[in-house]
């Protein structure tokens, strides 16, 4: 009976993993998304799956629609015609503002074919979708009872399914990054009588299969239960149980009923043994001890160093709790060793935002990668602090999670100076402003002719010197809106902006400056783009910026594209040009305050180094995301998103 359980195991286990890799494969497929269901029946028959597994699985493939895009996504279907599309609908509508429902189906039963058209989020209440883009992995569902679709189907069963990305490089970024790019599911359906390996004989024997306590399969019958064995298998996220039942008593063997003569045997055999092996241990015992005292040697010059850092260093194990903590970490909480063992950092944390911690377990418990930051914590006495922390999970040979190590460095004063050195470049850009107003306004009096005619060549000196003096205004006001962002007084106030009449301004005034220049300036935006809120000042800093960029660093010759799109709830913005590049060494940096490429001082020696900070913050501040792709000598493509939804009056 074990070794027949064994080989139902292993067959139910194989069923799966062959469901998965084939999902796997279906997605790849799926994400180079189609109108014609033709694509997708050739793909199912030519993997051959109802030969190799006929009745098995029922493959779908469930799309993400938006609830505005709902009845213009059925009426495209119906247009496809054939006996799956004549009627699709999707069913049930509800308020909620996106579906998922199944547009391909490949049913091996006619009474599954009800599953075309229905929403996956109402036919998964468990939501085992949502679990599948968590783990970016196949999820099984609970068990699913058709007669929510047909009232009068006696079918059911679970879906397993696998999130669908738009992108081919998803793997590059983070679990909840990919939610941008999520398309869609590929699943299947498969019954619970479909789990067990029909080729494993059940002779004399009952098999149940039971899901959290209920029979949802039953093969076989034994009118007296006799003998029994059970087993509990793990199919990706659930757990089953499998028992089978004998109605047989099972006789003992010859070696069964001579076990406890073999057994004595054996055990004087072990005790001989023993005592040829005592003598060994004795002798080596000694050798053991040194090599015990030079490993716990290198671990005491390991602790003595932890402690002379000046960074706090604590250990914890995997449920956060506190095993080690060096000199430092007390010096900087106020709280002794014996106060923090056994306790969670909280002990002096707890003073951020409730999301960010969220991201910081999701980030080292979960997703298990390190984690940096900043963030305030309290000493024992009270005091406020800002801290630095790096926080990396410590894994097994098998992936699995084994303990903590967090460094932390007290940044007070750090962040003190940097505070002094904002209000210091803002008091001096402040001074800045009135002189160079001043040297503007005589300028161009002089130029107006105000003081007398100008000869030539003193036309040329003042606009020689107008031209340096916006350069200098130019810089001046990007110092100060640094200074504003980092004392948090720029003020975003969003409002209704059609930006497809904003950008149009933009780039028509961007045509004239380049007039004369070899450069080409090309742009498309979707008739689909609505109206966003957002702060239209600060918007229109972030596109000049980029565009200029664009057209500063691209060679003669060289062409400009500017694309905007709607993708989901967001607007996306593309500015994509065939300069100089980003050389791939410089790209982490290329947001930091006064970077500028080495490549880009060569080709343009003016400039602040201050664009694209601002650019980020004010993205950034707006609700959106900016990145980019770029390859020296080939140029560079900016992208960054808008929500299309409301944003709040605030501080940045």
């Amino acid at each position: 009976m074990t070794q027949t359980l064994a080989q139902i195991v292993d067959g139910m286990v194989d069923k799966v993993t062959t469901a998965v890799d084939w999902l796997y494969d279906l997605r790849s497929m799926v994400s180079s998304e189609t109108e014609d269901s033709t694509k997708w029946h050739g793909f199912i028959l030519s993997s051959e799956l109802d030969v190799r597994f006929p009745g098995i699985y029922s493959p779908f493939y469930a799309p993400r629609i938006a609830k505005a895009d709902l009845n213009r996504f059925e009426e495209k279907l119906r247009k496809l015609g054939g006996t799956d599309y004549l009627n699709y609908s999707v069913f049930p509508r509800s308020d909620k503002g996106e579906y998922l429902p199944i547009k391909y189906l490949h049913a091996v039963g006619k009474d599954l074919e009800v599953l075309m058209g229905s929403d996956l989020m109402y036919l998964d209440p468990s939501g085992a979708y949502k679990k599948a883009v968590m783990t970016d992995g196949p999820v099984i569902s609970e068990l699913i009872k058709l007669n929510v679709l047909a009232p009068s189907s006696k079918r059911e069963g679970y879906i397993i399914v696998l999130p669908v990305y738009s992108s081919p490089s998803i793997k590059e970024y983070s679990l909840e990054e990919r939610k941008n790019f999520l398309i869609g599911f590929v699943g299947t359906w498969i019954a619970p009588s479909s789990l067990r390996d029909e080729a494993v004989e059940l002779r004399g024997l009952q098999y149940s299969l039971i899901d959290q306590g209920r029979v949802i399969s039953t093969v076989g019958s034994v009118n007296e239960v006799r003998a029994s064995v059970s087993q509990e298998v793990r199919i990706l996220n659930r757990i089953f149980n499998i028992v089978l039942d004998s109605g047989m008593a099972y006789k003992l063997s010859g070696i069964e009923d001579n076990l406890p003569n073999i057994s004595l045997f054996l055990m004087v055999i072990i005790n001989l043994l023993w005592w040829t092996i005592l003598y060994s241990m004795i002798s080596v015992r000694k050798k053991a001890l040194d090599m015990a005292f030079l490993v716990t040697k290198d671990i005491r010059k390991f602790k003595q160093a932890v402690d002379g850092v000046s960074d706090q260093v604590v250990i914890t194990d995997p449920e956060g709790k506190i095993t080690y903590a060096n000199k430092a970490a007390m010096t900087i909480t106020g709280y002794s060793l014996e106060e923090m063992v056994g306790k969670k950092p909280s002990l002096w944390g707890s003073q951020m935002p409730k999301e960010f911690y969220e991201k910081f377990w999701r980030t080292i418990k979960y997703d298990k990668k390190p984690f940096w930051g900043e963030l305030t914590n309290k000493r024992k006495g009270g005091e406020l602090y800002e801290a630095e922390v790096r926080v990396s999970p410590i894994l097994g040979e098998q992936g699995e999670l084994l303990f903590f190590v967090g460094i932390e460095r007290d940044i007070s004063r750090i962040k003190a100076v940097e505070r002094m050195k904002t209000e210091f470049i803002s008091l001096a850009s402040h001074q800045l402003r009135t002189p160079l107003s001043a040297v503007k306004w005589f300028g161009e009096m002089l130029m107006d002719g105000d003081a007398g005619k100008l000869t030539k060549v003193q036309e040329k000196y003042v606009s020689k010197i107008n031209e340096s003096n916006e350069r200098e205004i130019q810089l001046v006001n990007a110092l100060l809106n640094v200074s504003r962002i980092e004392s948090g007084k720029i003020i975003v106030s969003p409002k209704p902006t059609n930006l497809k009449k904003m950008v149009e301004g933009i780039l028509s005034d961007m045509k004239v400056n380049i007039a004369g220049e070899n450069k080409v300036l090309q742009y498309t935006i979707d008739k689909n783009v609505p109206e966003v809120v957002i702060d239209a000042d600060l918007i229109r800093h972030v596109y000049s910026n980029l565009l200029n960029n664009a057209l500063k660093y691209t060679n003669d010759g060289g062409k400009i594209t500017v694309q905007i799109y709607l993708k989901g709830n967001k607007v996306i913005t593309e500015v994509k040009d065939n300069g100089i590049g980003i050389p791939k060494e410089e790209q982490k940096r290329i947001a930091e305050k006064f970077f500028r490429g080495s490549n880009a001082l060569k080709k343009e020696t003016e400039g602040s180094g201050l664009g694209l900070y601002l650019a980020k913050t004010i993205v950034e501040s707006s609700g959106g995301t900016i990145w980019f792709d770029s390859v020296e000598g080939k140029g560079t493509t900016f992208k960054f998103s808008l929500p299309v939804r409301s944003i709040r009056h605030k501080r940045k």
